[in-house]
Formats: structure tokens, sequence, C-alpha cells
């Protein structure tokens, strides 16, 4: 809880001194896409239509939840929160694209802070084996919300930003090191993720190539809802310590590196010697005396 605390005011600190060294407001021209075409009373149709793919994947997560809600694994408040929060990213963005401005992307955006809040608590259990939770979970969920008011009141994006990238980068480096359970559902969230922040800067790019057909905004939300889906590859991973252990300290004895010994008898059940890196049976069993 302490962490949680101190990151959460690290990542405002970080982003007002940020802001003063290099101010990073909401551009006026990123509400220009380039697809403006409707479909009947649908404006912006590609960009607001697609968005039924996060939803999906919103859904898929939750009835993930639903199924495994008697049992509730470690990753369980993680995909509750993610799953939501997918959900209202569907329908906030969906809202937004309708009539693309300032005070709609506040709707598109406070959703998506709240799926971030749920990746991270998912990320902090594949690490560690441990659960998140309820508490701190919604704790870590106000601090991502409270970005948005921040943007809001100061007119700067920094906390927003380090929220987003920061927590990207740190999926990356336990990734690549592998210090997470499921390392290809983690690969799977970053390359779609990955993938969708290229469609979204290149979103006239893409709809000059595809000769007017498709622009990259909507294949952002494609990309998007398919990491959404991902998350159901981490969340059903074994975890990578037995939920109530102690994960391995840096310089600790492993069973590997000590000498175990067994009792192995002869057909004589009091003759018997000591042999190493064998685990030792005490008492011996009934099996192993005769």
């Amino acid at each position: 809880m302490t962490r949680l605390l101190l990151g959460s005011i690290l990542l405002f600190v970080v982003g007002t001194v940020l802001q003063l060294v290099w101010p990073l407001a909401q551009a006026a021209s990123y509400h220009h896409f380039a697809d403006q075409r409707a479909l009947g009373l649908i404006p912006h149709a590609a960009d607001v239509l697609s968005n039924l793919v996060i939803l999906a994947a919103g859904i898929a997560c939750l009835s993930w939840a639903k199924r495994n809600a008697s049992r509730q694994p470690p990753k369980f408040p993680g995909m509750v929160v993610a799953g939501f929060g997918l959900v209202l990213t569907a329908i906030g963005s969906a809202y937004y694209h309708w009539a693309p401005s300032d005070a709609t992307l506040v709707w598109d955006r406070l959703p998506m802070t709240i799926v971030f809040a749920g990746i991270l608590a998912m990320l902090w259990t594949s690490n560690t084996g441990q659960r998140v939770g309820w508490v701190p979970l919604l704790i870590l969920v106000a601090v991502s919300l409270g970005t948005i008011e921040y943007w809001l009141a100061l007119n700067s994006l920094w906390p927003y930003a380090i929220l987003q990238f920061g927590g990207l980068m740190f999926i990356v480096g336990l990734t690549l090191t592998r210090k997470v359970d499921s390392v290809f559902g983690w690969t799977m969230v970053i390359v779609f993720y990955g993938v969708a922040k290229i469609f979204e800067s290149l979103d006239w790019q893409v709809w000059e190539l595809t000769r007017h057909v498709i622009a990259g905004h909507a294949l952002k939300h494609v990309s998007s809802g398919l990491a959404g889906a991902a998350l159901i590859l981490v969340a059903n991973a074994a975890p990578r310590f037995a939920v109530g252990t102690v994960p391995p300290q840096p310089g600790a004895v492993h069973h590997s590196q000590s000498r175990r010994c067994r009792v192995r008898t002869t057909k004589f059940p009091m003759a018997a010697r000591m042999e190493p890196d064998t685990p030792l049976e005490y008492p011996p069993s009934s099996s192993a005396l005769w």
C-alpha cells in the first residue's frame, strides 16, 4: 500500500515537472480524422462501429470473470476491472467519434484509464504471484482517473502519458526478462497494443495507402480490442509462484544447489545408505522397508 501511494504521488510530481520543462497539451488537430464517411445516421461510421471489437473483448473478459467467480484466481480482480473498463471504453470511444471534440474525448479517455489500472494489477500478480486486494485496486483506479482530471484542470497530458506508456514499458521489460507468467500472453498484449498505436499515428497514411477503403484509427480500435482479448491468455496462465508462498529471494539456496538425500534400503531393512541429490524420506515408508 505504501509503494502504491508513493508511486501515485510520484506520477503527478514527475508529470508536473515535465509540464514545466516541456508542456504537453491536447493538440486541436487530434480530432481531425481521415475517414469522415457516414453510414445512414451514423457519422464517422468506421471509427464508431470499429469499437465493437473493443466491446467484444470486454464482454469476453467479463465472461471469463463470471466463469471463475466461484474460485477467484489471483488475477480475478484485475480482470474484472479491465473487463468493465473495456466495455466502458467501447461506449465512450463510440460517443467521442460520433462528434469528436475535447468535451467528448474525456469520455473516451476516462474508461481507458480504468483498463490501464486493471492491466497493472494483473501485471503485479503475474510478476509476484500475489493477488491485488480490492482496496489497493480501487485506489489505483482512482489515481488513474485522476490523470484525466489533471488534464482537464491544467491542460497537461503528462500524468496520463506516463500512466499509459510507463505501464507499457513495465510490461515490455518484465516480459523480455521473463519475469511474468504467460510470456506469450503478455507478448500478444504488447504486440497488439503497439500495432494499435502505430495505426493511430498513421491514420491518414493508411487512408491513402488503402485508397480510402479504411483509415488507421479504425484499425487502431480493432488492434486494441485484440490486445484486450489477449488478457484472457494472461489470466489463464498458471502463477509463477504458488499463492501464499514467498518467491525465491536473491542469494537464496535453491533445491538444485543443495544436497538432499533419502534412505535407500537393500532387501535387508536395516541395511541402508545415504545417497546425495535425492529427497530424504523420514521415516521410511513401509514400501521402502520390504
